[in-house]
């Protein structure tokens, strides 16, 4: 602490750190729009209640966790004459900040003024809520509070309830209300209704009531038992049942009530943990030790905390933007439950990562790649491809797969396509106790109607009450005269809790960035179309016997062109699966991405496809600068396509922190210069991530893994480049000859 902490009070710290988090709520919008203002998504509700208390109100850890947070909002204090550095530092205490404000919030009963209306706020209270309920209100499932005009009927009663329950009321409110005499509410006849709890649903019972059915029309997922004659009400609703139970006089036993809370403690811990950055999950057993490269493997603590939901739920969409690890976080998650033997089903082009990836976070477990050859073979982790899923659904039912992970899990949104309906059975004979996980980057309340053959393969549709349900509560159904529509959204941010409620965890890379390195590296592993590999295999064929038979005797550049022909076959043939990953970022988040090649024929196709925006060695000086100021000032200009040479340095590209290369070259140096367009130095720094696109079973891997091991072990500024890339060649030329005798 610095002197001037020492002379002020703790009450006075905690009012300095409360003016300060009371500035960034005041221009948040509850995270709904990623304009860089306010709280990001994993912050909102903690900096909202605690602007909600006053500052005598805070715990000590909810001061410290408030300081903690308000660093990452360095920047807008700055604007508002806010110097964070200027803050006084309270005491750094144990506890969980959040899960204080948390309770202190879930326990506060408030009165205030909202848009128009009243606004009541309380815990759960079945005296209150009865008589609440007596009153014209409406309750408000996504903010959970009662709402109430402002009117003479309900004035006076709001005002003796307010008295009588001990409610906090602000000025204003209080002020409204003193302009009202009080009013009796007359009782609400009540008929038999009985509430019963079977298998976490809860069951509704109760004579014809117009009024009642309309209320229990409200809850989210009901669904009518035309057999049975009841309402079934799944227990993400639980909130909603306990209130309306108790408004309209469910006779019930108190075990109903007391599991109903306990749902409701689970579903609100649950969503939190939805977002978690943390969790004090131990995971062992892991890969420790990257195979190619030999850096440390470890994981950061926002994937322990995602591996640790998908532990609790078991079937679950594990949802984090692009380059946050989603595959090594189910593969732990597997691990961890020991569901083996797994089912991996992804698209044909991510099946080779997905061998790297099994192989180096699970060293000890074998791993098979299917195909229409070669078939369903016994294997720790088993790997298809979805095109080829429906041929191999027979011999894949009968090997007692404890888990499926579906990566992209967009590619099984039909539910009419052939891969999905295969999908779909070999989820249903997962065990109870296995594990099913949907990884996608992609937002998924776009178009929430792409969701539901995804929650039926997860086992969660009947969550949100079936999928008709679903199709009219969220997808903003419409009926045109000749069939329904539901292409469109509704009731968005109700289903983004609900799902982190159940099934849904996501993080996005700005809710993380001080846990990344300044610089994160990520290989996908892919393959080359399939012309493009006859021709490699053929030219790579023709090198390593020239290689051997007269490479000895020829100069390095003879020796470099017969290498920078395999290296063009490579790229060329990569640009297909290129395009297909360029696709799925754009798709899953609104960050901009620049892509480097070397090839004029790389370079060029992808420009083409994206917009145009390029900087290569044929471009004037004036269209490269156009190109630059266009990507960096235009948000729809979103991605940019260089040529190593020519963009890897000397230019600034830091509206991206994110970079592809389709293509390498032959130095640490010439990859951290591309990289480095796109750091920023600051407080403002985001952490980059470049993502290295590799051909199997072509020399990406050689390349990739050489320039991985000069970059731990040699300094190649020292070394200087010529000599750093003719070394690498040299390496080079010797796998290939050692392959070709292999």
């Amino acid at each position: 602490m610095t002197d001037t902490d020492i002379m002020m009070t703790k009450q006075e710290i905690k009012e300095e750190i409360h003016n300060a988090v009371m500035f960034i709520a005041d221009n948040c919008d509850g995270a709904e729009s990623q304009d860089g203002v306010g709280f990001n998504g994993s912050d909102t509700k903690f900096g909202n209640r605690a602007v909600e208390m006053e500052p005598e109100e805070w715990s000590d850890a909810m001061c410290w966790e408030a300081y903690q947070m308000l660093a990452k909002y360095s920047n807008q204090l700055a604007k508002d004459g806010l110097d964070y550095s200027a803050l006084p530092v309270p005491e750094r205490v144990g506890g969980d900040g959040r899960d204080d404000a948390r309770q202190a919030s879930f326990e506060r009963k408030t009165l205030k003024v909202g848009d128009d209306e009243f606004v009541l706020k309380f815990k759960y209270e079945a005296g209150l809520i009865r008589r609440v309920k007596k009153l014209k209100g409406q309750w408000k499932q996504n903010s959970k509070t009662w709402t109430f005009p402002i009117h003479e009927d309900v004035g006076g009663e709001l005002r003796s309830l307010a008295f009588d329950y001990g409610f906090i009321v602000t000025d204003e409110a209080q002020e409204l209300l003193d302009r009202f005499k009080d009013v009796e509410v007359e009782e609400r006849p009540e008929g038999l209704r009985s509430l019963t709890l079977r298998d976490e649903s809860f069951i509704l019972d109760f004579e014809y009531d117009a009024d009642l059915v309309y209320a229990v029309k409200s809850l989210t997922g009901r669904k009518w038992d035309s057999k049975e004659k009841v309402w079934v009400v799944p227990k993400v609703a639980c909130d909603q049942v306990m209130m309306l139970a108790t408004t309209w006089g469910f006779e019930h036993d108190g075990n109903v009530f007391s599991e109903a809370l306990r749902m409701s403690d689970e579903a609100r811990m649950r969503e939190e943990a939805s977002s978690a950055e943390t969790s004090k999950l131990k995971i062992e057993g892991l890969g420790a030790i990257h195979p190619k490269t030999g850096e440390k493997l470890e994981l950061r603590p926002f994937q322990v905390a995602g591996v640790a939901y998908a532990i609790d739920v078991k079937k679950c969409f594990i949802a984090d933007e692009m380059g946050l690890g989603k595959t090594v976080q189910s593969l732990a998650a597997v691990h961890m439950e020991k569901a083996f033997p797994l089912l991996v089903v992804c698209p044909a082009t991510l099946k080779s990562n997905w061998e790297r990836e099994v192989r180096m976070w699970l060293p000890e477990k074998t791993v098979h790649i299917v195909d229409n050859k070669v078939g369903v073979k016994n294997s720790d982790v088993v790997i298809i491809n979805y095109d080829i899923l429906d041929k191999q659904q027979e011999e894949l039912m009968k090997v007692g797969f404890q888990a499926l992970v579906f990566d992209e899990s967009h590619y099984a949104k039909n539910s009419t396509a052939k891969r999905t309906k295969a999908l779909k059975k070999i989820a249903k004979a997962i065990p109870e106790n296995g594990m099913v996980l949907a990884l996608t980057g992609t937002p998924v309340l776009n178009r929430p109607v792409e969701l539901v053959s995804q929650l039926e393969i997860l086992g969660r549709i009947e969550d949100f009450g079936g999928s008709w349900n679903f199709r009219k509560r969220y997808c903003d159904a419409k009926h045109d005269g000749f069939g329904w529509n539901f292409g469109g959204a509704s009731n968005t941010s109700e289903l983004n809790n609900m799902l982190r409620q159940t099934c849904y965890v996501r993080r996005q890379k700005e809710d993380v960035l001080k846990e990344l390195p300044t610089k994160a590296r990520y290989t996908i592993e892919t393959q080359l179309s399939r012309v493009s590999a006859k021709e490699y295999k053929a030219v790579e064929n023709e090198t390593i016997v020239w290689l051997a038979e007269e490479g000895r005797y020829s100069s390095m550049v003879d020796t470099l062109a017969k290498l920078m022909v395999l290296k063009r076959i490579a790229g060329e043939g990569k640009v297909e699966a290129a395009c297909e990953w360029i696709d799925t970022f754009l798709d899953s988040t609104d960050r901009k991405l620049v892509v480097f090649g070397h090839h004029k024929s790389v370079v060029n196709a992808l420009a083409e496809k994206y917009g145009g925006l390029r900087v290569s060695g044929s471009d004037s000086m004036k269209a490269r600068q156009a190109s630059i100021d266009l990507f960096q000032n235009d948000p729809n200009s979103r991605v940019i396509v260089l040529n190593t040479k020519a963009g890897g340095v000397g230019i600034t590209l830091t509206a991206a922190s994110d970079v592809l290369f389709v293509e390498q070259g032959w130095t640490p140096a010439e990859h951290d210069q591309a990289e480095d367009r796109c750091h920023r130095i600051g407080q403002d720094a985001e952490s980059v991530s470049a993502f290295y696109l590799l051909a199997e079973e072509t020399i990406d891997d050689d390349i990739y893994e050489l320039i991985a091991k000069k970059r731990l072990v040699v300094d190649a500024v020292t070394d200087g480049e010529a000599e750093m890339a003719e070394s690498v060649m040299n390496e080079l030329i010797g796998k290939l000859v050692k392959r070709a005798n292999d």
